[in-house]
């Protein structure tokens, strides 16, 4: 079993300055998540060498890469990369695209397309081996820029939004490939996707880089737990507010807002919630219900039998219904609508 992954960026580009830590065990998977322009691709430049980690540091299989004396410029870091864009050469079979980072390294022809082949045949493409790219399908171009940046068995494997160009049917075919190769590769895997699902499916640790800083890294289990920033709330689905809160179980947030709980946590917390714990009226719901408050839809977005319904007044919030609530209640965008959340689906804890 190889070495894992320490890596410190430390760079400038730009507008962007980038303080990123990253640390993963010989075959794990890090999920990288993040806004655009928060520095997710220059990271994954800056561990290819495209980009210089001026200031950093970076360790893979307990090798340095970019130490003085010892920094390797690209073509010599033993790095696997993959794209949204297969790229692949239109003019060489799916075997020769396999090849060619082989025969790039000085792998002769017969050995090259030995490994090629096997490499198709692992990701099920055994019997494409001589289908040009035109011929191929875009997961089965997917699968065959996988088995290219496999091939020459590299020790850190870079995956930059490798599904994010595939129609959902292809890309939920594609993400079941990606996950049964990965799991037999000992090498360290960096995955940037902005999907959740491709996150939460396929990586061990999960790091949201927002501004050039990591705002939160753990398991999955841990950020779908605690999301510990309004973007990884985004990714997990959850409605989350920076708030003060006091042992009466009242937490008010920056924009003035008080949200009540049943499980008070005292001093800076995060307030969060589900938006399918979000009920929505036509007229004040009946009970008094501890949170609720008149707010105005600002869209509507289908996801199979449920919408989501983004909202904004007092708090923004997105609330899940079923379509039958969608039509029962004549929702549309710009119809004011009261929203209310019971105390006890409320959750706080510590900033």
């Amino acid at each position: 079993m190889r070495g894992g992954l320490a890596a410190h960026v430390r760079l400038t580009r730009g507008s962007l300055d980038l303080d990123v830590e990253l640390a993963a065990e010989p075959g794990e998977v890090v999920g990288v998540l993040g806004p655009n322009g928060g520095g997710k691709t220059t990271t994954v430049l800056a561990l290819a060498g495209v980009v210089p980690n001026a200031a950093g540091r970076l360790r893979v299989g307990g090798e340095s890469w970019d130490e003085p004396g010892t920094a390797r410029p690209p073509e010599q870091r033993h790095v696997g990369l993959m794209l949204a864009d297969p790229l692949l050469f239109p003019n060489l079979r799916a075997l020769d695209n396999v090849a060619f980072g082989l025969r790039s390294r000085g792998v002769g022809r017969a050995a090259a397309r030995e490994r090629a082949l096997a490499e198709l045949a692992r990701v099920g493409l055994g019997d494409q081996a001589d289908a040009r790219p035109r011929e191929l399908s875009s997961g089965q171009a997917a699968r065959v820029a996988l088995a290219r940046a496999l091939a020459p068995d590299p020790a850190l494997l870079l995956l930059d939004e490798p599904l994010s160009a595939l129609d959902p049917d292809t890309r939920a075919r594609t993400r079941s490939d990606l996950a049964h190769r990965l799991a037999d590769y000992d090498g360290t895997t960096v995955l940037v996707t902005h999907d959740p699902l491709d996150a939460l499916t396929l990586a061990d640790r999960l790091v949201f880089i927002e501004a050039g800083r990591v705002t939160q890294a753990g398991t999955p289990g841990e950020v779908l737990r605690e999301p510990r920033s309004p973007y990884a709330a985004t990714v997990v689905g959850l409605n989350l507010y920076a708030a003060e809160g006091d042992t009466r179980g009242h937490a008010t947030t920056d924009t003035g807002t008080v949200l009540v709980t049943t499980n008070p946590t005292a001093g800076p917390v995060w307030v969060a919630f589900s938006p399918s714990a979000v009920s929505l009226h036509r007229r004040p719901p009946e009970g008094s219900p501890r949170n609720s408050w008149e707010l105005r839809i600002t869209d509507i977005t289908l996801h199979g039998q449920s919408a989501r319904v983004g909202l904004a007044g007092p708090i923004r919030l997105t609330a899940e219904v079923t379509l039958e609530s969608i039509a029962a209640l004549g929702l549309r965008v710009g119809l004011p609508v009261w929203a209310a959340v019971k105390a006890t689906e409320v959750r706080t804890y510590p900033r």
